[in-house]
């Protein structure tokens, strides 16, 4: 089968590999109809030659064979999956690494499919498949915030598709008294500016040490740290949209408000995902903003380049093998 892979620093590449194969009674084979470049997908874009993966954190596609032991997902079911697995033996595990391949292939292996895929619908498939990874933590890191701080003001630094994806879910909440969204990038400060009171860039003049709750989008793309630090109360709070953010991002020499707590988002689940799943079915959740190209994966290269820029207009790529 055709997948991808990075022989070199920002360089990808078509190449040809076995089928994957079951391996555990608990695995579902799966098709690939759709996938999209996520944050960790372009992490290893620019770090190939460490370890050999076939990226695609996250895509959906329909079930061509399950293990004896799948009882949730049927043959021919279409499904997305969530970005983050659990091993047996509780190792987390990443769509895309290099012990779990990903999905920018014809075909990809799905460990422990019962709790990894969730069925969506055909009409919605180029939205659902970032119910687990992308919309996942930009709605789990705003329910975080809302949890923090109800009926609080909010900051989103770097509208990513994931902060983007933060900033919906709070409008959409109704329950905020102030949403501001810092983002560098002009097409993406447009876009902001539809669901937040005010979209400003990161050497504008700021609401300093106003807000209640700051959000970091994608660590790799928001504005730098000391923005978001510079926006938050005394007392209030930093979370991170994506897990490892805080070990990645928190940096040395910057002055940091008294009782400021710093905390992330929790990776998607199932659950999260099939919540978000019927939130974009009754029309309640919105993603069709998130989504700017859809490209062919035999364009690979053209598709990795206009997500890591990103792009003019850019938010997020999809790829159609």
């Amino acid at each position: 089968m055709q997948a991808l892979s990075f022989p070199g620093y920002g360089r990808v590449e078509i190449i040809e590999i076995p089928r994957p194969a079951l391996r555990e009674t608990t695995d579902a084979i799966v098709l690939v109809t759709t996938a999209a470049i996520g944050p960790w997908d372009i992490e290893h874009f620019f770090s190939a030659g460490e370890e050999a993966v076939v990226p695609g954190g996250e895509f959906a596609g329909i079930v061509v064979e399950t293990g004896s032991d799948v009882s949730r997902i049927d043959l021919d079911d279409l499904v997305s999956n969530t970005v983050r697995h659990l091993s047996s033996n509780g190792t987390s595990q990443l769509f895309g690494s290099a012990s779990l391949p990903g999905g920018h292939a014809e075909y990809v292996r799905v460990p422990n499919a019962d709790a990894t895929l969730t069925k969506i619908a055909a009409s919605g498939e180029e939205r659902a498949v970032l119910t687990g990874g992308t919309a996942g933590l930009g709605v789990n890191v705003a329910t975080a915030a809302m949890s923090k701080s109800p009926e609080g003001s909010y900051a989103v630094v770097g509208c990513d598709p994931i902060g983007l994806t933060a900033l919906i879910a709070l409008k959409n909440s109704g329950n905020s008294k102030q949403i501001i969204a810092i983002e560098d990038h002009t097409a993406r400060l447009t876009l902001a500016s539809g669901f937040a009171n005010q979209a400003l860039r990161s050497n504008d003049a700021l609401p300093i040490k106003q807000m209640d709750v700051v959000i970091i989008g994608s660590v790799r793309e928001a504005p730098e740290y000391e923005t978001a630090v510079s926006l938050v109360r005394p007392g209030g709070y930093i979370i991170f949209s994506e897990p490892y953010g805080p070990v990645r991002s928190t940096e040395t020499g910057v002055v940091l408000p008294e009782g400021l707590t710093i905390s992330a988002a929790t990776w998607p689940t199932n659950e999260d995902a099939k919540k978000i799943v019927t939130a974009m079915q009754i029309k309640r959740l919105d993603l069709t903003p998130i989504v700017s190209h859809v490209i062919p994966l035999d364009e690979a290269q053209e598709a990795y380049e206009a997500a890591a820029g990103p792009g003019q207009g850019v938010q997020k790529v999809l790829l159609k093998p």
